[in-house]
């Protein structure tokens, strides 16, 4: 990988691509560029304007997308965007191209980044070789767990994030009620991740008699730091979404080998995320609570991460 290879992170509000190289057993992350999706009304248009700005002539690509991916293509879940291999090919003469999930490429980061990159949320005693999750929410809600092979390290990826949301408490009861009444399916995604935000804030201004203003999550945490009940209590049941959802994964997956929680919006409410309720929500399963009792979950804080996963995917899938 002498002369590199394009890495992407394209998700519902950002397109942030950038070229990774090896350098001294490490990916450094070169001519990196963050774009604003709103802007563009293609991916091939986004990647155009990049490599334009940046005057990079790649012939290697791996692509991380936030969407399912098949046979080499995929669509944005929140985002009217499609992605291929063959796209790649025949527009940017990009030969050697892969298109992978954005939490493919999250969770394949995690062997490559330095201590320092994760805060601890709950300390506990990682299993050793048991899978690690990788998960959280975004603009979506991104899924995978990483597990070791011998000396290659593999990623199994989905869509975890619209498994259906499991309420616990009267108001999330009441919370699910509504978003099911004006969406139908409720999922994990429309309840913690930055596209379901808005459903959630009219749901609580109903369940509150509140007035429904149109606020920025900033101005919807900075009312909760202010004291405000509603919106405190809002952003409190997003983390204990999160948790409960990344709790019942971690129990389906056998993730022993620990929890990392990634994602914009889980950056933006980690205080919410290691209260003692949030250790409850995670860990209490009934007869199976014992299980996650000694899981340690950690937050990733690496905004170049998913970049320097699909380097280390694309190097070890093909044997760069």
């Amino acid at each position: 990988m002498a002369n590199g290879v394009l890495v992407g992170d394209v998700g519902g509000t950002h397109a942030r691509f950038a070229m990774a190289r090896r350098q001294d057993g490490k990916f450094a992350i070169e001519r990196f560029a963050r774009l604003e999706g709103d802007e563009f009304a293609t991916f091939d248009d986004a990647l155009s304007s990049y490599l334009l700005d940046s005057g990079v002539q790649p012939d290697a690509a791996c692509i991380a997308i936030a969407g399912p991916v098949r046979n080499g293509q995929g669509q944005l879940t929140n985002r009217d965007w499609a992605v291929s291999e063959t796209a790649l090919g025949d527009r940017f003469g990009i030969s050697r191209a892969l298109v992978v999930n954005d939490f493919l490429a999250m969770a394949r980061s995690v062997p490559e980044l330095e201590p320092d990159a994760f805060e601890p949320v709950f300390n506990g005693a990682p299993v050793a070789g048991a899978p690690i999750l990788v998960a959280g929410p975004g603009t979506g809600f991104g899924v995978a767990t990483l597990w070791q092979d011998g000396d290659r390290w593999s990623v199994l990826s989905g869509e975890g994030g619209h498994m259906a949301y499991a309420p616990r408490t009267a108001q999330e009861r009441q919370l699910a009620a509504l978003l099911q009444r004006d969406h139908g399916y409720v999922s994990n995604e429309l309840v913690a991740s930055g596209s379901g935000l808005d459903a959630v804030h009219a749901a609580f201004c109903e369940m509150y008699g509140a007035d429904c203003p149109a606020l920025s999550p900033q101005e919807m945490r900075d009312k909760a730091d202010s004291g405000d009940p509603m919106y405190r209590a809002l952003i409190e049941m997003r983390a204990l979404a999160v948790m409960g959802a990344v709790g019942d994964l971690a129990l389906a997956n056998g993730a022993l080998g620990g929890v990392v929680l990634a994602g914009g919006v889980t950056e933006r409410i980690a205080d919410f995320l290691n209260t003692s309720a949030a250790r409850e929500r995670f860990v209490s399963r009934g007869p199976m609570s014992g299980y996650l009792a000694d899981c340690p979950v950690r937050l990733l804080k690496a905004p170049a991460a998913a970049l320097i996963g699909a380097a280390a995917h694309f190097a070890q899938v093909r044997g760069l």
